[in-house]
């Protein structure tokens, strides 16, 4: 048989074997919130049939008051904490009040295409690839996902070990290469993570966006790409060297390397589908709504001190 064909071989075997010794979730504690999400929804009634015109704000709505918000997802309740944005461009008429400075505004130079990527990721999203999302779903359980999730990171983990290297973090890039030995042996192919389970070996995640910004390098304007969404120049160029440095290509020639990538895409996008749709709706501009996400996201990384 042809060698390349021999991990997707055994990936598959895994995936079989994990997923018949997957663990069914407890019946009671869905019960039990069932039952407290039925009592809940009786109190609010019970709390708004005096006022009809009362409503409750959306999530889109709770982050923008800087309010935390609860989201459902296929995946379970997700609570998002929100943090500072970057201001929009304020109208002429409005009148600063004195001795308090303008209120810092967000240039936008690729806003035009940036707006045609993002209508076309939306069209792309609802009528391809959630559709899919969620039918990977109802073919592999939740474990089983986890499983592929992990197998995935564990084959990423030597580009997180030269990234590491790169910015001197030599700890990080001992952690990469013991993980990934013991996630590849004894966790089959990285299917299972022992490496932090028995080992207590942390994963230290490292990109090649994280290296440039090691080095000073700048964020850039804010980017749209095609189907994977909300990025910066510097964010862009480590997608686009992780395409060609990514070492699955060294284990798995093409075509067959697109299509295990592309199941990377569906299983990471699997997770997010439903809370995008969610937010999506609830956002007034749904562009202005996700690129401020993608900011703070940035501000947190900018704030974030790796532990020694």
């Amino acid at each position: 048989m042809n060698h390349r064909y021999t991990l997707i071989w055994l990936l598959a075997l895994a995936l079989a074997l994990a997923g018949c010794a997957a663990k069914p979730e407890p019946a009671d504690s869905g019960a039990v919130s069932d039952n407290s999400v039925v009592s809940s929804e009786k109190v609010d009634k019970a709390n708004t049939e005096d006022n009809a015109e009362d409503k409750e704000p959306t999530a889109a709505e709770q982050l923008s008051a800087g309010q935390t918000t609860k989201v459902e997802t296929s995946q379970g309740t997700l609570e998002l904490e929100p943090t500072v944005v970057d201001m929009e461009p304020v109208a002429e008429d409005d009148a600063v009040a004195d001795g308090e400075e303008p209120a810092p505004l967000y240039n936008d130079p690729l806003e035009g295409w940036n707006r045609a990527i993002f209508r076309f990721n939306h069209v792309s999203y609802t009528y391809a690839l959630i559709p899919i999302a969620k039918g990977y779903e109802k073919v592999l359980p939740a474990p089983v996902r986890d499983k592929v999730g992990n197998a995935f990171a564990n084959i990423r983990e030597p580009l997180n070990l030269v990234n590491n290297a790169l910015t001197g973090d030599f700890k990080g890039a001992g952690s990469n290469l013991g993980r990934f030995l013991i996630n590849s042996t004894i966790g089959i192919l990285g299917l299972f993570d022992p490496a932090t389970a028995w080992f207590d070996i942390a994963e230290s995640k490292q990109s090649i966006a994280d290296t440039l910004s090691h080095y000073q390098v700048g964020n850039g304007p804010y980017l749209v790409l095609p189907i994977l969404g909300q990025s910066d120049v510097r964010g862009a160029s480590s997608v686009l060297g992780e395409a060609f440095l990514h070492p699955l290509n060294q284990l798995v020639g093409a075509p067959d390397s697109y299509y295990l990538q592309g199941v990377n895409v569906i299983n990471s996008f699997s997770d997010r589908a439903n809370l995008y749709q969610t937010l999506y709706k609830q956002a007034d501009d749904p562009y202005i709504y996700f690129r401020n996400q993608h900011l703070q996201g940035i501000k947190r990384d900018e704030a974030y001190v790796k532990p020694e």
